[in-house]
């Protein structure tokens, strides 16, 4: 299905792109950085008598959303797992090339469960996503049933974890510790001072805005407003009103980065002042270029900085050498493909409950460090799951 792109400098891979909806300009300059890293591979001849006639290559899918607001995130997957790729010392795993697709899913349940119907038709060796919670607890079923292993370096919620399937990792904390986080940042940092809520009409922002309001709850805060929101929306005025005239001075969101850079922006513009407090989405890049210098000062959660480990050097000299920078969930991916190919050569084999099985066994070295994973699929590190940002001049700085 779809385009092949080929390039020099990487003999053993091949990256197809799925989607073949429309893309916006920058979209293509950044597709067009991440797939020129691969290379189809040469056409097959026949064999010499006696010769070995080569294996099938093996399948690597990435589902995430390739275009539309959040298509930098599939960038993120795809550049992870081509610089991952790019460390086999032959560009081949247990004697076998590797071949690499390109799914979208727009970050929509309903066309993640289509994608995963139609890659279990040739059931991959692995797949990369989903990215969004929603999806990956979407497709996650239907991966399992046809025993395909699916490691996701970006879904949060814990539901992807509690479906029981053993055949499904993820490189990231779970919500609840982003709950936890935002809870004492607020009831300690900001005691006192008038709160507002704001959600968006997504399962993600419900879920994680009704479970932080439930811990502030438990502590005795109650928040001042609670303003519910369409995403996507083209303003953001009267629910910022309502935060105003509330007399909010810290506001807790959760939700997409492109809706709330949109609110940011419209927000610091009519003149709010309140502190926002947010989640691990507004580590794209897409929210402070949406937000401007709005984005200034929100805080949010998001994994320790894996770039700042001795042990992802070489994975960030590799991602910028292919004119890349290792930001967002692109060293997440990156260490998901190091576990697949360790699991794989533990277990001598591509199927999936051997590979998971040896992933389990004992700890494995990756960009993170030693991680190991608990009989649900969750990753479990040396360093706490998530730290606090805020954006500085459009860079991402640690603080507290």
């Amino acid at each position: 299905m779809g385009r092949n792109y080929a390039a020099l400098g990487c003999p053993h891979l091949l990256m197809s792109r799925v989607a073949a909806l429309p893309v916006a300009a920058l979209s293509v300059v950044v597709l067009a950085a991440v797939t020129a890293l691969v290379l189809l591979p040469a056409q097959p001849g026949y064999a010499a008598e006696g010769e070995d006639i080569p294996a099938d290559p093996v399948h690597l899918a990435i589902a995430a959303p390739m275009v539309g607001t959040s298509f930098t995130v599939g960038m993120q997957l795809s550049a992870g797992v081509a610089a991952a790729l790019l460390s086999l010392p032959d560009g081949k795993l247990l004697g076998r090339d590797i071949r690499v697709t390109t799914h979208n899913d727009s970050c929509v349940s309903d066309i993640a469960e289509r994608v995963a119907l139609d890659l279990v038709q040739n059931p991959p060796d692995l797949v990369i996503g989903h990215s969004c919670s929603a999806t990956t607890i979407a497709a996650a079923p239907i991966y399992a049933q046809h025993k395909v292993l699916q490691i996701t370096p970006s879904s949060t919620n814990p539901q992807a974890t509690e479906m029981g399937i053993g055949t499904l990792f993820r490189m990231i904390g779970r919500d609840e510790v982003q709950v936890d986080m935002a809870v004492e940042r607020i009831a300690t940092k900001h005691a006192g001072q008038r709160l507002g809520i704001l959600h968006f009409q997504t399962g993600y922002s419900r879920w994680i805005t009704r479970r932080v309001i439930e811990g502030l709850r438990s502590r005795g805060i109650e928040p001042d407003v609670i303003v519910e929101s369409g995403a996507s929306a083209i303003s953001y005025i009267g629910e910022i009103q309502k935060l105003m005239a509330a007399g909010s001075e810290v506001v807790y969101l959760a939700g997409g980065a492109l809706d709330s850079g949109v609110f940011m922006r419209q927000a610091r513009q009519i003149g709010a002042r309140f502190q926002v407090i947010s989640s691990d989405t507004l580590v794209s890049y897409i929210f402070p270029e949406t937000a401007g210098t709005a984005a200034e000062g929100v805080h949010f959660t998001f994994p320790s900085e894996a770039a700042e480990l001795a042990t992802a050097a070489t994975a960030v000299a590799a991602i910028q050498q292919m004119g890349q920078q290792p930001v967002g969930y692109t060293l997440l991916t990156y260490a998901a493909v190091q576990t697949w190919i360790e699991g794989v050569r533990r277990a001598s084999s591509f199927d999936a409950e051997l590979v998971a099985a040896a992933i389990r066994r004992a700890p494995l070295q990756t960009i993170l460090g030693s991680v190991t994973f608990d009989a649900k699929g969750d990753i479990k590190t040396s360093y706490p799951a998530f730290s606090w940002y805020t954006w500085k001049a459009g860079e991402r700085v640690a603080i507290d």
